[in-house]
């Protein structure tokens, strides 16, 4: 059962933001805005390199020292030589890192009740922030481009806890940041794992984000934990907490 919180976590991507453009378009797009060339076995060759990468680069970005940018980058060019591209590559590697953050901030829009949802829970004296996976150069070009780091108090990028979620010291550090224990925090997203069962196996109360009200039913079918609550709409967290006990 929900209780009242004094802390309230919003996931970013496809929760608080949406892109204007599908991701995988993109990528399409920064290739083809620094690769002037037409050649379609080199782009085949090099998104076929890119899927294979990219999970890998993922999973292991926290496995070395080097920055989650500068893997990327790296990513970027072990592609460019998978494609067989002439020239230089660390080169070209950097221009298509610089082109796809210009790129990644200015592909976002707010979903229609997320400015009047944080306001509200503002004045009403909870704390709110961010909790977001990704690199922290992306997640804040994101972030900037809207405004939203005066809208909250607290944004966390799992690059900063080196650890994406649904592992623990993302929330683990949003938590301290905000000075509340876990079960004085709800989480708020769209992604049934990295979000619900992450948060709730942190201790927090996790808030199952569903706009289309049709993934419910399957989301959590390989996941041991089940939402506290499941909302259609941002807007409805304020009545949520209108309609939840007090601790």
């Amino acid at each position: 059962m929900l209780q009242v919180p004094r802390a309230i976590f919003f996931d970013l991507d496809e929760t608080l933001i949406a892109n204007k453009m599908p991701v995988p378009i993109l990528f399409q797009t920064v290739y083809g805005d620094v690769i002037h060339e037409h050649d379609e076995t080199a782009r085949t060759a090099f998104f076929t390199a890119l899927r294979n990468n990219a999970s890998t680069l993922w999973s292991t970005m926290f496995d070395t020292a080097h920055s989650p940018e500068s893997q990327f980058i790296a990513c970027f060019a072990a592609c460019l030589q998978a494609a067989g591209h002439k020239g230089n590559t660390d080169q070209i590697a950097h221009a298509m890192f610089d082109r796809f953050l210009e790129l990644s901030s200015s592909n976002v829009t707010l979903h229609h009740d997320a400015l009047d949802t944080l306001t509200a829970l503002r004045e009403r004296g909870f704390i709110t922030g961010i909790i977001t996976n990704g690199m922290e150069h992306v997640q804040r070009g994101k972030i900037h481009q809207l405004g939203l780091e005066s809208e909250v108090d607290h944004v966390t990028i799992s690059a900063e806890a080196r650890a994406h979620k649904p592992f623990a010291p993302v929330f683990e550090l949003a938590l301290t940041r905000a000075g509340v224990a876990p079960h004085e925090a709800w989480q708020i997203g769209d992604h049934a794992l990295n979000d619900v069962a992450g948060a709730i196996r942190a201790g927090m109360q996790g808030v199952f984000y569903d706009p289309e009200q049709s993934r419910l039913a399957t989301a959590f079918d390989d996941i041991p934990e089940s939402p506290h609550h499941t909302i259609g709409a941002l807007a409805e967290i304020v009545n949520l907490i209108d309609s939840t006990e007090p601790n």
